[in-house]
This record gives structure tokens, sequence and C-alpha cells, in this order.
């Protein structure tokens, strides 16, 4: 008897592989609850609301653009306030006092008449104990070198890689979102497939095991039997996996912890891609490389960002002073401003206005070689350009070349499955008459089924691709 049972273990899309326990899980759930079921629209809500990978984007691209203001805010002037106030419990200059009789003795009096009093007069108070100080002042850059203008134009490119780097996460997901259903589509329809087959091994194990007993089969033929039967069941096992990781990966990628294989409401038509398989080739590359698509885009303004960030470190070495403009206006003393009497009974106040350069003179040529080292990843920038658009171009070719395959190869199957029916249909008009044996009968049957899951197989993989180009292209 053949053992053509190779089967699903071949389930190659592994990494496309992940899903959930739902016929236990259905099982257990109470009999007057309906699950919410979910159409292909609502999962890719879903995502978009709870995938992780999305929302930490999102948030990654809010901070550039706050990046890109913060640059903006450079080119104006920077206002500083600086207020302090003191309370001196034991200040440093205290009351003054004057000895009455010492300016009597300054005084020059007649022969015998010299006054003498005694006495102290106060002609200080002392320092007052509280002390305040107002400091405003306003910083202006002049000339930078272009860097701050630079800088706006570069922060504003990182904004637009992070947007290209959501928009393609998007694209990204909702492709895989497609793929896992299509291929928990496939892998039901294999595992349909699976269960007839199931029924006609175990079938074949109880026919060839009576055979064996009166003599008509040998005890080998009733052992391969089991084993086929024995493979099956492996097979089975393999496939229920499969299907859990399908499951299990779509509730990370949605949010929704408890989904099951019942609650996904998903509708295929497998020639939806026929229009795709016929479509113009060269349109469709062009499209892929088009300088719209997201990963040219980025890979495009990553190697702008580099151009701007050369200009500013060529902006920064030595011997290039940036200049500002400063104002300042302060005042300091004892009374606190239009709060209390007599604040302004001091001059106590400074209007500065001052302009200044800094540059640095030397530091061992570390600014020197910034540039070189901008200008190195300026290139490399250019360089990762055209690789990104020959990576795209092999991943198309790698992918219809697939399809191609897969053509030929379903082409191929489906003479092996009419092959495999023109047996049974021989067979059981054998078997019907008495003269053929029910094994032979139940051999073709499960040979059919071999076929039949090999074809999905086939279209599972030639969906992945189209997919895959979409994604490219689209």
């Amino acid at each position: 008897m053949k053992r053509t049972f190779g089967l699903l273990l071949i389930l190659f899309c592994s990494p496309l592989a992940n899903s959930a326990l739902f016929a236990q899980e259905q099982a257990e759930a109470p009999a007057h609850l309906q699950p919410q079921t979910y159409t292909f629209q609502d999962l890719q809500r879903q995502m978009e609301q709870n995938n992780p990978d999305l929302l930490s984007l999102q948030e990654e691209y809010r901070r550039s653009r706050l990046d890109v203001q913060d640059a903006w805010a450079g080119l104006g002037p920077t206002v500083d306030l600086q207020v302090s106030g003191t309370y001196m419990f034991n200040p440093p200059v205290g009351a003054m006092y004057i000895n009455v009789d010492e300016l009597l003795d300054s005084i020059t009096w007649p022969s015998g008449i010299k006054p003498s009093s005694g006495q102290y007069v106060k002609i200080y108070d002392g320092m007052e104990p509280t002390l305040y100080n107002f400091q405003l002042s306003i910083t202006q850059p002049v000339f930078t070198w272009g860097k701050l203008e630079n800088a706006i134009i570069l922060y504003d490119k990182i904004a637009d890689i992070k947007h290209s780097q959501l928009e393609s996460k998007q694209q990204q997901m909702l492709t895989e979102l497609k793929t896992r259903l299509v291929t928990l589509w496939y892998l039901n329809r294999i595992k349909e497939i699976i269960e007839e087959e199931s029924q006609y091994s175990r079938r074949l194990v109880e026919v060839t095991e009576e055979a064996a007993r009166t003599g008509l089969l040998t005890e080998q033929e009733a052992l391969d039997a089991k084993i086929q039967a024995k493979e099956l069941d492996i097979a089975i096992q393999d496939l229920m996996e499969q299907l859990n990781n399908q499951i299990l990966e779509l509730r990370r990628a949605t949010g929704l912890e408890d989904l099951t294989f019942e609650q996904i409401a998903f509708e295929f038509d497998e020639n939806q891609f026929d229009s795709l398989i016929a479509s113009n080739r060269e349109e469709i590359r062009e499209k892929a490389l088009s300088e719209e698509r997201n990963s040219i885009k980025m890979v495009k303004d990553l190697l702008d960002v580099n151009k701007r960030a050369e200009k500013i470190a060529k902006g920064a070495v030595n011997w290039k002073p940036d200049v500002a403009l400063q104002a300042s206006v302060g005042y300091g003393g004892s009374r606190f401003p239009f709060a209390e009497t007599n604040w302004m009974r001091k001059d106590d106040y400074t209007v500065n206005l001052s302009i200044g350069l800094k540059t640095t003179i030397w530091d061992g040529g570390k600014k020197v070689r910034d540039v070189s080292r901008k200008i190195s990843e300026t290139k490399s920038a250019a360089i990762n350009q055209q690789d990104v658009k020959g990576e795209i171009q092999k991943t198309l070719n790698s992918n219809w070349n697939t399809i191609d395959v897969c053509n030929m190869k379903i082409d191929y199957q489906n003479l092996k499955i009419s092959s495999a029916q023109s047996k049974i249909q021989q067979n059981e008009i054998v078997f019907n008459t008495g003269y053929g044996s029910e094994s032979d009968l139940l051999s073709a049957k499960i040979d059919s089924c071999n076929q039949q899951i090999e074809k999905q197989k086939l279209l599972l993989s030639r969906a992945v691709s189209c997919l895959t180009i979409l994604y490219l292209s689209e």
C-alpha cells in the first residue's frame, strides 16, 4: 500500500503559524452565551487600537513632532527670569550711634564753657533684614552658521521618517493579519480533509487486521496500515498546534485575549489573486520601486537627514563663532517693588545690552573628524538606498517565481487528483462486483486525500506570495 503521508507536517508556513484551542474552549463556554464574532474589519480596528508595536511607533512619531517644535523654538529668544528673596536674622550692618560729647568736643568753646551731655544719638537704624533681587534676561541668537535652520530641516525629516515607519508598520501588520487569516482558512480546509482521511485510515486498519487473521494479508501489511494511521494522528496533532499558534499570534496582534477560531468570521475567495497573477509584472515592479513607497521614502529621507547633519557639523568646526545678543534688566533692594513704599529710593536697578561670540579654537581635531564622520554616514545612507531597492526587487522576483512554480505544481496536483478519483471509481466498481478488496479502495481514497492536502499547501504558498507582492506594491 502507498504511504504518501508527509502531509501537513508540511505546513511550511510555520513562521506564519499561530492560533487557539478552539474546540475545547468552545465546549467550556456557557451554552447560553453566544460568542462575539469578528470580521476582518473588526480585527483590523482592534489591531490599530491595541497592537503594542503600532502604539509604540505612534508615540515615537508624537515625540518627533515635539522635537521639530523645539528646533523652531531655537530660532527665537530665550527669556530667563531669576527672583530671590532673603531674610537676614542678623544683618551684617547694624544700627549706628554717635557720642554727643565727641560732637561737643569738636566745637571750640569760650574759656570755661564746655557743656557735657554723656548721651548717644542714633544716626542710622541699620540694614533692613529683607533683601530682594530680580533679574530678567533675553538672549537672541543672531548668527549660527546655519546650524539652527538646518536643525529644523533635520528634525522635520526625522518626523517624516517616523511617520513613514508608522504607515509602513500599519501596512505590514495589515498584511500579516490577512496572511494569518488566509493561513487559518487553508489549515481548516486541510483539517477537514485529514479528518475524512482519518476515517478511511481507521477502517483500513480494521480491514487489514481481519484479512491478516484469515490469511488473506500478511501481518506486515496489517502493521503498515497501523503505522500509516499513527502517522495521521501525529499529523493531526501537529496541525492543531499550528492552528493554536496562529490564534495566539492573532490575540497578540489585536489585543483580544480570549479570541477563538469560532469567533473569526472570515470569508476568503480563492480566485481573488487571479487578477494579480495575470497583471503586468513590470508595472508592479515600478510601483514597488516608486519614490512614493514608504520603504523607499524612508531611505531617501534618511539620506537627507545625514546631509543636514553633515552641514551642521561643518558649521560647528573651529573658528566659526556663534553670535548672540543679550538684554537684561535687574533690580535689587530691601523693599519689594510696587508692593512696598520707597522701593525706588535707591538707584539699584540695572539695564544691560550685550553681544557675545562663542567658538572653539582648538579641541584636538574632534570637530574636524566629526565632519568626516558625517560625510561617511551620508555615503553609507546613499549605498543603503540602492541596497533597499535591490532587496525589494529580489523579494519580488522570488515571490513571482514561487507563484509560477506553485501554479505548475497545482496543475500537476489537479492531474494527480483526477487520476486518484478515477482509481477510486475503478476500485468501487471492482469492489461492488465482489472481485476487488476493500483495502485497495480505502488506499485509493487515502491517496486522493493526500493529493488534495498537497494542493491546499500549494494554494496557501501561492496566496502568501501574492499578499507579499501586494504589500510591496500597494
